[in-house]
This record gives structure tokens, C-alpha cells and sequence, in this order.
């Protein structure tokens, strides 16, 4: 299972990554009629507000993420590879 867990961690990681990317871009492009009104004045809030929704999704992404990993784990490991060791393959 330390295999299947460190191979998530791996994707996880890069996953990260491009949320990460992904998100900074579409959240300048959503937002660009304010940052075009508003920004020499509330620049501080627009960087504070998107850092926390940032941080709400990127959250909620890793729980989702985290817990369909886990269970592609386990039942990969405790079901479907259990029954190939039993019937005879070769690892």
C-alpha cells in the first residue's frame, strides 16, 4: 500500500500545481472588469479575497482529492490485488 500512496502523493503533487496555476489565471481574467475600476484603491482586498477563496478551494480539493485516493488504495490493495496473488500470477 506505501507504493499506491506515494504514487498519489505524486500526483497529488502535481495536481497542486496546475489547481494552482488554473486558479491565479481564472480568477485575473474573472476578475478584470474590478482589477480595470478598482484596483489602484483596493488592490489589498482583491489579493486578500482571492487568497481566501484560494485557500477554501484548494482545502476542499484535497479533501476530495485525499479521500477517492484513499479508497482507489485500499480497494486496489485489499481486493483486486489480493485476489491476483491468490489465483497464481507472478508479481
Amino acid at each position: 500500500m506505501k507504493i499506491g500512496f506515494k504514487k498519489a502523493l505524486t500526483i497529488f503533487k502535481y495536481l497542486t500545481i496546475l489547481f494552482t496555476i488554473v486558479y491565479w489565471i481564472g480568477i485575473i481574467i474573472d476578475d478584470c472588469v474590478f482589477i480595470e475600476k478598482y484596483w489602484s484603491e483596493r488592490w489589498v482586498e482583491f489579493i486578500r479575497g482571492w487568497f481566501v477563496w484560494f485557500s477554501i478551494y484548494f482545502f476542499a480539493f484535497s479533501i476530495y482529492y485525499w479521500i477517492t485516493a484513499t479508497i482507489i488504495v485500499l480497494i486496489y490493495f485489499k481486493l483486486i490485488h489480493r485476489t491476483k496473488t491468490n489465483v497464481g500470477y507472478i508479481k
